[in-house]
């Protein structure tokens, strides 16, 4: 049983309510108390599943104020309600499982999702803090030496930020080569005319 959903049980029945089906006169409209009030999810799956098979003996079913109150004639209910009831109950409880196991999984990934993003936005700040100047300043391709009295830069608080870091790197060092040849270029081209 999944820590997000407690099954639905059927446990007792409410004599007190029983009273008489207006679909016939020989009929009875039963209470059948639930462990507890079920969610629009789960009594969607009950339903569902009811819809999915044809029982005969079937007269009206409703869930009402964590009851299952149906109409029957009371020799029916052992051999007939009570087993088509409870495979109902239970695909409820299933179906109902999966989707809290489902929320969970989402929630769980929305969590990593944002910690990823809360990790890669403190690093920026790091590095935004450092005082990083601007590749723009520094068109050779040596990058400048830090200042003596700087730290070190804080490392990587994971391997994303440590790939993207290289990446970075590796685009900066194209970047300065292109930018030195089509300098060397303009002044080739300058010198010709």
């Amino acid at each position: 049983m999944s820590a997000g959903f407690q099954d639905i049980t059927i446990v007792d029945l409410d004599v007190h309510k029983t009273t008489w089906s207006r679909v016939h006169s020989s009929m009875r409209t039963l209470y059948l108390k639930l462990s507890r009030e079920p969610d629009q999810a789960w009594s969607r799956f009950f339903f569902e599943e009811r819809a999915s098979r044809v029982e005969l003996k079937r007269h009206g079913l409703w869930i009402e104020e964590g009851y299952i109150v149906f109409d029957c004639l009371l020799d029916d209910v052992d051999n007939y309600h009570l087993p088509d009831i409870r495979q109902s109950v239970t695909y409820a409880n299933n179906k109902s499982r999966e989707l809290a196991e489902a929320r969970r999984a989402e929630s769980e990934r929305a969590r990593e999702d944002t910690q990823i993003e809360q990790q890669e936005l403190a690093a920026l700040r790091a590095r935004i803090r450092g005082g990083e100047e601007s590749e723009s300043a520094h068109p050779d391709l040596t990058p400048p030496a830090p200042p003596v009295d700087t730290p070190p830069p804080a490392p990587a608080a994971s391997s994303i930020e440590t790939e993207f870091e290289e990446r970075r790197k590796d685009w900066r060092t194209r970047f300065r080569i292109a930018l030195a040849q089509a300098s060397r270029k303009k002044e080739s081209d300058r010198d010709n005319n």
